[in-house]
């Protein structure tokens, strides 16, 4: 694509609204829109807006609001319009007509940040933020991906990268100097500095696992022996018939998965099989599939019915989803029929919540208190930089893998030579997360997923 021809596209979602936008972007573009108006753009300052009629060759099209950002100044780094419109698809395809005629083309998915990126306004996972801020459905996905816009990210990578590039400069010091066994690089220096920087890699690379869950929703797993009320508490929970509540045991055979918000948390809560003795392949295979979604949740929430269940039954549960989950909160339901006390169980597991699931207040209260814990576990990460990013995770990983040969190689005395092809193989992996390499590959895959006029 010839990154500097002028290039529009729809910047809002399809369907009528009170305003439409249309961007353009690139060289002479501001020339071109002129051709449709009755007074030119040509002294507007940047960042300014004025109102102005469009026309085409069948007569007036609509009248605008047109803000101008000139050059460096703009989002894209070059001339830049943004044409607000009565939101009529009439109308905003006529504009388009009128544009593409007059020696504009339509923008690939992406390319307004593409443009951002090649000139120098966003680095590479800045850029990636901006889709990220697009899709944020919750608070703190909204918080993680702003901070990576500002740059926060970046910065942390800018570092780790610099560190290894002063060590990469030493070393080939010393091969231009071979024939004189001199050593600019204390070894010792730079075992330090890997050992630091590995840290600090695989620090950010294991976020990924809690940054995806940020970023998709935290996996809350309803699990429990048949009749402890799953279903019935699923439904509470989104106030809906979403699962089929019987006091047949086994009825749901398979994990039913829908996604709410508990305040600023996304959630994607998971109604299960019972844990019990499977009487067929079918309800088998349903509670391995359970214990597959405990192990990868980010909470298991344990429902049990204390008035059919006893205390060493409880306990083998406990002991069980133990081995599956780290989080296990543990619910008493159906507190309407149970007349004795909890205090056994709680010698068992002292964090027992309760609920009649039934009770709309009393679901309430219970949705309070997970937000409440999901909220304060959110916080204690404030501060923090999290990854959020697959392709992030995955150079991060390969980063890891060449400083773990850079330590081995270290050990066994290898050459200089081969140091720094670790080193720079190292500082390749880092430079792919903010683009300061020239992969078209890369830049294509990424810049392809974004929405068109963005």
């Amino acid at each position: 694509m010839n990154q500097h021809e002028p290039i529009a596209a729809i910047a809002t979602p399809n369907g009528l609204g009170a305003v439409g936008l249309i961007r353009v972007s690139g060289e002479n573009c501001i020339n071109i829109v002129d051709q449709f108006l009755r007074k030119s753009l040509a002294d507007v300052n940047s960042h300014s807006a004025v109102l102005r009629r469009i026309f085409d060759a069948d007569g007036l099209i609509d009248e605008c609001l047109i803000t101008v950002f000139r050059g460096i100044k703009s989002y894209t780094g070059q001339d830049t319009l943004e044409i607000a419109y009565h939101g009529s698809d009439y109308i905003a395809q006529r504009l388009l007509k009128a544009l593409l005629k007059g020696g504009v083309r339509m923008a690939e998915p992406g390319e307004f940040t593409q443009r951002a990126f090649l000139n120098g306004k966003l680095d590479l996972a800045q850029a990636e933020a901006v889709a990220d801020v697009i899709a944020a459905e919750h608070k703190f996905a909204h918080e993680q991906a702003l901070k990576q816009l500002r740059g926060g990210f970046s910065k942390d990578i800018a570092d780790l990268r610099d560190r290894l590039l002063h060590f990469v400069s030493l070393i080939e010091l010393e091969l231009d100097f071979g024939e004189e066994d001199v050593e600019f690089a204390s070894r010792s220096e730079l075992v330090n500095l890997v050992q630091q920087l590995k840290g600090k890699v695989d620090h950010l690379k294991d976020s990924f696992a809690y940054g995806n869950a940020l970023k998709k929703g935290f996996a809350l797993v309803l699990a429990g022996r048949p009749n402890a009320g799953k279903s019935t508490l699923f439904n509470a929970f989104l106030n809906e018939d979403r699962a089929i509540v019987s006091d047949i045991e086994g009825t749901t055979r398979d994990a039913i998965e829908e996604v709410m918000n508990l305040g600023d948390v996304r959630i994607r809560l998971v109604d299960t099989a019972g844990i019990r003795e499977a009487t067929d392949a079918i309800e088998r295979e349903g509670i391995n599939r359970t214990f597959k979604h405990i192990e990868a949740g980010g909470a298991t929430l344990y429902l049990f019915d204390p008035s059919s269940l006893s205390v060493d039954e409880f306990r083998s549960d406990i002991q069980l989803l133990s081995q599956k989950s780290s989080r296990i909160w543990a619910v008493a339901n159906k507190l309407d029929v149970f007349s004795g006390d909890l205090n056994a169980y709680k010698e068992v597991h002292s964090d027992i919540l309760m609920v009649i699931a039934r009770d709309r207040q009393q679901v309430l209260d219970l949705t309070v208190e997970l937000r409440n814990r999901f909220t304060a576990e959110l916080r204690s990460f404030e501060g923090e930089t999290i990854v959020t990013n697959a392709r992030h995770a995955h150079a991060l990983g390969i980063c890891s893998d060449e400083l773990v040969q850079l330590l081995s190689g270290i050990s066994m005395c290898m050459t200089g030579d081969l140091l720094s092809f670790h080193l720079r193989s190292g500082m390749r992996a880092l430079s792919s997360i903010t683009g300061d390499i020239d992969t078209e590959e890369i830049l294509g895959n990424i810049f392809s997923r974004f929405c068109i006029g963005k």
